[in-house]
Protein backbone atom coordinates (compact mmCIF):
# COMPACT_ATOMS: atom_id res chain seq x y z
CA UNK A 1 0.00 0.00 0.00
CA UNK A 2 2.92 2.24 0.81
CA UNK A 3 4.66 1.44 -2.45
CA UNK A 4 0.80 2.39 -4.08
CA UNK A 5 0.60 6.12 -2.37
CA UNK A 6 4.72 7.18 -3.01
CA UNK A 7 3.95 6.09 -6.84
CA UNK A 8 0.51 7.86 -7.04
CA UNK A 9 2.51 11.12 -5.80
CA UNK A 10 5.43 10.81 -8.39
CA UNK A 11 3.19 10.18 -11.00
CA UNK A 12 1.19 13.40 -9.98
CA UNK A 13 4.44 15.72 -9.47
CA UNK A 14 5.69 14.05 -13.23
CA UNK A 15 2.22 14.77 -14.51
CA UNK A 16 2.06 18.30 -12.84
CA UNK A 17 5.81 19.12 -14.46
CA UNK A 18 4.38 17.76 -17.26
CA UNK A 19 1.07 19.92 -17.68
CA UNK A 20 3.39 23.08 -16.45
CA UNK A 21 5.51 22.84 -19.19
CA UNK A 22 2.84 22.25 -21.88
CA UNK A 23 1.62 25.31 -20.56
CA UNK A 24 5.04 27.23 -21.35
CA UNK A 25 5.21 26.18 -24.22
CA UNK A 26 1.36 27.23 -24.99
CA UNK A 27 2.10 31.00 -24.12
CA UNK A 28 5.43 30.85 -26.15
CA UNK A 29 3.75 30.10 -29.19
CA UNK A 30 0.59 32.73 -28.30
CA UNK A 31 3.29 35.44 -28.28
CA UNK A 32 3.28 35.16 -32.50
CA UNK A 33 0.99 36.49 -34.70
CA UNK A 34 -1.75 34.55 -36.26
CA UNK A 35 -1.39 33.20 -40.09
CA UNK A 36 -3.62 32.27 -42.43
CA UNK A 37 -2.54 28.98 -43.40
CA UNK A 38 -6.02 27.34 -44.29
CA UNK A 39 -5.01 26.43 -48.34
CA UNK A 40 -2.82 23.74 -49.27
CA UNK A 41 -4.00 22.10 -46.75
CA UNK A 42 -2.98 18.08 -48.13
CA UNK A 43 0.44 19.67 -49.39
CA UNK A 44 0.54 20.68 -45.78
CA UNK A 45 -0.56 17.87 -44.19
CA UNK A 46 1.69 15.65 -46.18
CA UNK A 47 4.98 17.89 -45.24
CA UNK A 48 4.07 17.85 -41.69
CA UNK A 49 4.05 13.69 -41.79
CA UNK A 50 6.86 13.45 -43.71
CA UNK A 51 9.40 15.68 -41.50
CA UNK A 52 7.48 16.05 -37.87
CA UNK A 53 6.43 12.27 -37.91
CA UNK A 54 8.69 11.13 -40.38
CA UNK A 55 11.84 12.76 -40.04
CA UNK A 56 12.12 12.91 -44.09
CA UNK A 57 16.01 15.08 -43.49
CA UNK A 58 16.99 12.21 -41.24
CA UNK A 59 16.15 9.44 -43.69
CA UNK A 60 18.28 11.09 -46.51
CA UNK A 61 21.42 9.53 -44.33
CA UNK A 62 20.74 5.71 -44.49
CA UNK A 63 22.81 4.54 -41.25
CA UNK A 64 21.53 7.32 -39.46
CA UNK A 65 18.16 6.67 -40.54
CA UNK A 66 18.16 2.83 -39.51
CA UNK A 67 19.07 3.84 -36.22
CA UNK A 68 17.07 6.68 -35.63
CA UNK A 69 14.32 4.41 -36.98
CA UNK A 70 15.26 1.51 -34.14
CA UNK A 71 14.55 4.34 -31.32
CA UNK A 72 11.55 5.43 -32.66
CA UNK A 73 9.88 2.52 -32.72
CA UNK A 74 11.19 1.53 -29.51
CA UNK A 75 10.03 4.57 -27.53
CA UNK A 76 6.59 4.08 -29.63
CA UNK A 77 6.13 0.15 -28.10
CA UNK A 78 8.03 1.15 -24.68
CA UNK A 79 5.29 3.93 -24.69
CA UNK A 80 2.95 1.18 -24.83
CA UNK A 81 4.34 -0.61 -22.02
CA UNK A 82 4.72 2.84 -19.93
CA UNK A 83 0.78 2.52 -19.91
CA UNK A 84 0.57 -0.78 -18.30
CA UNK A 85 3.32 0.40 -15.54
CA UNK A 86 0.99 2.72 -14.80
CA UNK A 87 -1.90 0.75 -14.19
CA UNK A 88 0.14 -1.55 -12.06
CA UNK A 89 1.77 0.89 -9.80
CA UNK A 90 -1.66 2.46 -9.15
CA UNK A 91 -3.77 -0.59 -8.68
CA UNK A 92 -0.54 -2.66 -6.93
CA UNK A 93 -1.48 -5.37 -9.91
CA UNK A 94 1.21 -6.67 -12.10
CA UNK A 95 1.23 -7.35 -15.65
CA UNK A 96 -1.95 -6.13 -16.39
CA UNK A 97 -2.48 -6.55 -19.73
CA UNK A 98 -1.24 -9.96 -19.87
CA UNK A 99 -4.36 -11.87 -19.02
CA UNK A 100 -6.19 -10.19 -21.64
CA UNK A 101 -3.55 -10.31 -24.89
CA UNK A 102 -2.16 -14.02 -24.17
CA UNK A 103 0.48 -15.19 -26.37
CA UNK A 104 0.29 -11.62 -28.11
CA UNK A 105 1.79 -10.28 -24.93
CA UNK A 106 4.55 -12.36 -25.12
CA UNK A 107 4.66 -11.29 -28.64
CA UNK A 108 4.64 -7.36 -27.84
CA UNK A 109 7.43 -7.41 -24.82
CA UNK A 110 9.83 -9.72 -26.91
CA UNK A 111 9.61 -7.07 -29.61
CA UNK A 112 10.09 -4.23 -27.05
CA UNK A 113 12.91 -6.78 -25.70
CA UNK A 114 15.08 -6.56 -29.66
CA UNK A 115 13.93 -3.19 -30.12
CA UNK A 116 15.20 -2.33 -26.82
CA UNK A 117 18.90 -3.46 -27.34
CA UNK A 118 18.86 -1.82 -30.90
CA UNK A 119 18.07 1.37 -29.99
CA UNK A 120 20.56 1.58 -26.64
CA UNK A 121 23.26 0.63 -29.06
CA UNK A 122 21.69 3.47 -31.64
CA UNK A 123 21.64 6.10 -28.85
CA UNK A 124 24.98 5.29 -27.66
CA UNK A 125 26.45 5.62 -31.46
CA UNK A 126 24.12 9.51 -31.52
CA UNK A 127 25.62 10.68 -28.38
CA UNK A 128 29.47 9.56 -29.79
CA UNK A 129 28.45 11.10 -33.21
CA UNK A 130 27.35 14.20 -30.88
CA UNK A 131 30.15 14.64 -28.58
CA UNK A 132 33.13 12.50 -29.97
CA UNK A 133 33.12 12.56 -33.55
CA UNK A 134 33.93 15.48 -35.20
CA UNK A 135 30.48 15.23 -37.62
CA UNK A 136 30.60 18.36 -40.25
CA UNK A 137 27.13 19.33 -39.27
CA UNK A 138 27.32 19.28 -35.27
CA UNK A 139 30.41 21.87 -35.61
CA UNK A 140 28.06 24.31 -36.93
CA UNK A 141 27.22 27.38 -35.02
CA UNK A 142 23.21 26.52 -34.78
CA UNK A 143 24.25 22.64 -33.63
CA UNK A 144 26.72 24.49 -30.35
CA UNK A 145 24.89 26.02 -26.99
CA UNK A 146 20.93 25.03 -26.46
CA UNK A 147 20.69 22.56 -29.37
CA UNK A 148 23.32 20.43 -28.58
CA UNK A 149 22.69 19.99 -24.48
CA UNK A 150 19.14 19.51 -25.80
CA UNK A 151 19.91 17.02 -27.98
CA UNK A 152 22.37 15.18 -25.40
CA UNK A 153 19.75 15.23 -22.81
CA UNK A 154 16.85 13.29 -25.02
CA UNK A 155 19.55 10.79 -25.69
CA UNK A 156 20.76 10.57 -22.13
CA UNK A 157 16.92 9.92 -21.04
CA UNK A 158 16.36 7.73 -23.80
CA UNK A 159 19.07 5.81 -22.52
CA UNK A 160 17.54 5.65 -18.52
CA UNK A 161 14.46 4.75 -19.70
CA UNK A 162 15.77 1.71 -21.96
CA UNK A 163 17.32 0.98 -18.45
CA UNK A 164 14.27 1.06 -16.78
CA UNK A 165 12.83 -1.58 -19.00
CA UNK A 166 15.64 -3.47 -18.95
CA UNK A 167 15.84 -3.62 -15.51
CA UNK A 168 12.23 -4.54 -14.72
CA UNK A 169 11.73 -7.25 -17.04
CA UNK A 170 15.06 -8.25 -16.15
CA UNK A 171 13.90 -8.64 -12.09
CA UNK A 172 10.62 -10.58 -13.54
CA UNK A 173 12.89 -13.11 -14.96
CA UNK A 174 15.54 -13.30 -12.17
CA UNK A 175 11.89 -14.06 -10.15
CA UNK A 176 10.89 -16.74 -12.97
CA UNK A 177 14.23 -18.74 -12.79
CA UNK A 178 14.09 -18.64 -8.92
CA UNK A 179 10.31 -20.21 -8.73
CA UNK A 180 9.00 -16.69 -7.78
CA UNK A 181 7.55 -15.84 -10.55
CA UNK A 182 4.46 -12.98 -9.96
CA UNK A 183 2.71 -15.00 -12.53
CA UNK A 184 3.10 -18.95 -12.09
CA UNK A 185 3.06 -21.06 -14.76
CA UNK A 186 3.31 -18.27 -17.52
CA UNK A 187 7.42 -18.86 -18.29
CA UNK A 188 9.01 -16.08 -19.80
CA UNK A 189 8.16 -13.06 -21.54
CA UNK A 190 11.41 -12.40 -23.93
CA UNK A 191 11.97 -15.38 -26.71
CA UNK A 192 15.78 -13.77 -27.35
CA UNK A 193 17.08 -13.77 -24.39
CA UNK A 194 17.94 -10.64 -23.66
CA UNK A 195 15.95 -10.19 -20.33
CA UNK A 196 17.97 -13.44 -19.23
CA UNK A 197 21.50 -11.70 -19.37
CA UNK A 198 19.83 -9.11 -17.69
CA UNK A 199 18.63 -11.27 -15.06
CA UNK A 200 21.91 -12.54 -13.77
CA UNK A 201 22.51 -8.88 -12.18
CA UNK A 202 19.56 -9.67 -10.17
Amino acid sequence: MISQVFFILLLIIGFGLFAWNIQFIRQNINLGKDLDRSDQKSKRLKTMLLVAFGQQKMFQRILPAIFHLFIYLAFLLTSTELIEIIVDGVFGIHRFFHPYLGSLYTLIISTIELLSVLAFVATLVFLARRNLLKVPRFQMSEMSGWPKLDGNIILYLEIVLLICVFTMNGADEALYLQGESHLPGVGTFGVFGIFFYWAIIF
